[in-house]
């Protein structure tokens, strides 16, 4: 996977991926970039990434 903003839902305290259409996606890369530089916090991870979509091919 490669690095990269993703967007999460979250819903009674548990966080959850939002998948996303190429569109979407491209609108939310360009919304994230009004405000660059992102501010990464490394030392509170909230887990590992996991490709929910296997099948789809990495863009």
């Amino acid at each position: 996977m490669k690095n990269q903003p993703v967007l999460f839902y979250c819903k009674d305290g548990t966080l959850y991926p939002v998948a996303l259409t190429q569109e979407q996606q491209q609108m939310f890369e360009m919304t994230v970039s009004l405000i660059s530089p992102l501010k990464v916090i490394s030392d509170k991870p909230q887990g590992q990434a996991v490709n929910l979509l296997p099948n789809r091919e990495e863009q």
